[in-house]
């Protein structure tokens, strides 16, 4: 299951992820995207996982971006969940060129958005 919420920041969308993503999230992602960003060059994101579920980092990503038309907007992802549960977070950027991945533990959920805001 994914929320999605919109920051004050305008190229900045907030996803949190608790459990395996579901082909209703990518479509909810899509549409959410298409209304609330589509005016945008450019589009960050604050993934905040909280529950895998059985789905590592890189098919989280991919269901994030597979069937998202504005896929190539993202300039980054700040991935913020406990460090531990993280696995092929190496493995985005050749999934998706061009857009910048920081994994990043709770705890440092500031330094994330100051990340995402440069």
């Amino acid at each position: 299951m994914i929320e999605l919420e919109e920051s004050e920041y305008p190229n900045l969308v907030q996803m949190t992820v608790d459990g395996k993503m579901t082909e209703e999230d990518v479509e909810m992602i899509e549409t959410f995207i298409d209304e609330h960003y589509g005016h945008e060059e450019t589009l960050n994101a604050l993934v905040d996982i909280k529950n895998f579920e059985g789905t590592d980092l890189l098919g989280i990503v991919k269901g994030i971006l597979v069937d998202i038309k504005h896929w190539k907007k993202y300039g980054k992802f700040a991935v913020i969940t406990d460090s531990v549960l993280v696995e092929g977070g190496s493995e985005i950027s050749n999934l998706a060129p061009g857009i910048e991945v920081e994994q990043f533990d709770r705890a440092q959920k500031d330094q994330a958005w100051e990340w995402l805001k440069k």
